[in-house]
């Protein structure tokens, strides 16, 4: 597969990985692609498994493109929600990316078509009062005219920790609304797992999601917080696939 380099961003993560409802959730795949919680034997799948969808809180501090010139806000916040499926034709494994609040009015629609322009506020502070111990509170709140959405979340600082990089672009991304753009992330990145079933780790103290308007179907009140986890730092490069033959 001949891929290009797009663009790469230099971010701070706050994802919640959910079991939701799982009827909505179909509705929002491109046809041809079946909804697969996640599961397996590695340590990411354990941390996961079960959740059918998740919430990612970037706050982008740095974006590279291609040419060296951004379009839009340097420094932005945006909440991602995507889904892992499985095509049905050819077996393969993607994160479907099928929603996006976003502050920049220049994601709208965005990368993957789905960007809905909201009014953002965060705050996150540290707390440090033993050695070796550092407690975390951050809140995020998006709010567009379509819907909402409201994170409270306090925690204890270095749960689980995973080190992960990749040597090559391998995690696709496909547009809900455009399955013909596929993005492929290459990661460097620290999971930190302060909350997870499937590992047995719980050092939060508060967790409160709230989303209303367009998504209540999806979140209807019966979601289940699977897992939570923190990447910081995290660099990320995006590729295309390449149209025609290589040079």
């Amino acid at each position: 597969m001949n891929l290009t380099y797009a663009d790469g961003i230099a971010a701070a993560l706050t994802t919640l990985a959910l079991e939701g409802n799982a009827a909505a959730l179909k509705l929002r795949l491109p046809s041809g692609w079946e909804l697969t919680p996640f599961e397996g034997d590695d340590v990411r799948e354990r941390a996961l498994q079960g959740a059918t969808m998740l919430v990612v809180f970037h706050e982008v501090y740095a974006v590279r493109t291609h040419n060296g010139h951004p379009v839009g806000l340097p420094q932005v916040s945006y909440i991602a929600f995507a889904s892992r499926a499985r095509n049905q034709s050819t077996g393969a494994l993607a994160l479907i990316h099928w929603c996006t609040y976003t502050e920049d009015p220049a994601s709208v629609p965005g990368k993957y078509k789905d960007g809905r322009l909201a009014h953002i506020t965060r705050q996150q502070t540290f707390t440090k009062q033993k050695r070796g111990e550092t407690h975390v509170r951050e809140t995020f709140s998006a709010v567009a005219d379509t819907g909402a959405v409201e994170l409270s979340l306090a925690y204890r600082q270095g749960g689980s920790v995973i080190w992960l990089t990749a040597d090559e672009p391998d995690l696709p991304l496909v547009a809900a609304n455009d399955p013909a753009i596929v993005r492929w992330y290459q990661e460097d990145q620290v999971f930190d797992v302060v909350r997870s079933e499937g590992l047995k780790v719980d050092q939060t103290s508060q967790v409160s999601l709230v989303v209303q308007g367009e998504l209540a179907d999806v979140f209807d009140g019966k979601e289940r917080i699977v897992a939570v986890f923190l990447r910081r730092p995290y660099l990320r490069r995006v590729y295309l696939q390449s149209v025609g033959p290589s040079a």
